[in-house]
Order: structure tokens, then C-alpha cells, then sequence
């Protein structure tokens, strides 16, 4: 059963929660190689057993042509919710800050198979204001704690979303990357994030058997991010 958790962390934990996620990269900063091996099951005289593929991806900023499978990528992370709000006019901010954030491709002509980025709520828009009122109604007894934040401080949207065959270790160097930006760009002094992740969570079974009680985050990194969080609520 899939269910979303809703994080809401100061940003003065980030250099924690950096730690955390943090892995020795001597390579460039801006490229990353994946390796899959499987198994072929063919006889090991005629063909050998295991077949190495390498990919490249390399990290670019977000650009107009991302626009499609970056708005696929928000209505599969939402599902039915994502009609609650303009998801279109989403991407379409987040393409209008392409120095903030950054897409995984393996060209510059590829569809990208991870973004992330931050949106500032203060930004006079209504697709931020969807989001924000969005996440105030699923918010349930944490909605006026939630509400509060929104308004008294200077809060960040945080996106982090990829396919889910994506490996994670694309996720420090653009968390890193992120977080230099936005320390290096104007507006973006944001004193808390607000981070919706994907869950799922066992239920019984139809036979009544007792199922025990286990949530299960989608994108693993995120489990320890929870622990920097200020607030927390299901949805």
C-alpha cells in the first residue's frame, strides 16, 4: 500500500544530514558511471555468464526540454493527488531557475532519470501555493505546526525525484550541488526544507493473517534524512 510521509527539517541540519549521506568521490563532480551485471542463464563454453553493461550519466541544469518527463516524474511521485495541483506550472518554475538544482541524463538531449531542486514558498506564484495548502490539509493534527512554519519562516520545497531503476549514489553529489547553489543565489536563505517522500506500508493479508508493521521508504537516503526532521506526518 503506498502511503506519503511529509518532512519538515531545518536547513541549519543540512551539514548533518550531509554527513550522513556523504561518500569519497574522486571522480569529477559533474559525471557518474552505473554498472549492471546479470546473469544471461546461457552455458558458460558457448557465451560467458555475466553480461557488463556501463552507463555514464552526467549532470546537467534543468532545461526546457526536461519538461515532459520531469512533469511524468511529479504525477508518478503524487499519483491521484497530482490533480490538486498545476503540475505543469511546477516544472515550468523550476525551469525558470536553471542555475538552482540539477537533472541526471546521459546526454544533453536525453530525457533526464533524476532531478532535484527547491522552490522558494515566498515565491509569489499559485502553483507554490497549491503545493503549500496541499500539504496543510494532509497534514492532519500537525497542520497548524505546519501552517505556522509556512508563514512565520522562510521555507524551502525540496524535489528530489528519480525512475525508480535510478541507483541512489546520484543523490550526494546532487544534494552537495544543491546546497552549494542555493548558498551562492540570492533569495534562497531558507531556514527550513519540506521534503514529501514515497512509502510504502504493509497491510493484512485477506486471510486475517497478522502482517507485521513495517514502512518502507522509496528512496532509501531518505530514511536518514528523517532524522533531522522537525516534523513528520502520513498521509
Amino acid at each position: 500500500m503506498g502511503e506519503k510521509r511529509a518532512h519538515a527539517s531545518e536547513s541549519e541540519s543540512d551539514s548533518e544530514s550531509d554527513k550522513q549521506l556523504t561518500h569519497t568521490d574522486n571522480e569529477s563532480n559533474r559525471q557518474l558511471t552505473h554498472t549492471d551485471s546479470e546473469e544471461d542463464g546461457s552455458d558458460n563454453d558457448s557465451m560467458g555468464s555475466n553480461e557488463i553493461v556501463n552507463v555514464d550519466f552526467e549532470f546537467f541544469d534543468p532545461q526546457p526540454i526536461d519538461f515532459h518527463a520531469m512533469k511524468r516524474m511529479f504525477e508518478g511521485s503524487f499519483g491521484d493527488d497530482s490533480d490538486q495541483f498545476n503540475t505543469s506550472a511546477l516544472v515550468d518554475l523550476i525551469l525558470s531557475q536553471p542555475s538552482i538544482g540539477s537533472t541526471v541524463k546521459m546526454d544533453d538531449d536525453s530525457d533526464p532519470y533524476a532531478f532535484m531542486t527547491a522552490l522558494s514558498t515566498r515565491r509569489d506564484s499559485e502553483p507554490i501555493k497549491q503545493v503549500c495548502e496541499y500539504l496543510v490539509r494532509k497534514a492532519g493534527p500537525k497542520a497548524q505546526t505546519l501552517s505556522e512554519l509556512l508563514d512565520k519562516h522562510h521555507v524551502g520545497l525540496l524535489f528530489s525525484e528519480r525512475v525508480i531503476n535510478m541507483p541512489p549514489q546520484v543523490v550526494v553529489p546532487m544534494l552537495r550541488m544543491l546546497m552549494t547553489e542555493l548558498e551562492k543565489e540570492d533569495g534562497f536563505d531558507f531556514e527550513y526544507f519540506v521534503l514529501v517522500c514515497s512509502m510504502y506500508s504493509e497491510v493484512p493479508a485477506d486471510d486475517g493473517a497478522k502482517a507485521c508493521e513495517m514502512d518502507v521508504f522509496v528512496h532509501a537516503e531518505e530514511e536518514f534524512i528523517e532524522e533531522f526532521a522537525h516534523i513528520t506526518f502520513d498521509f
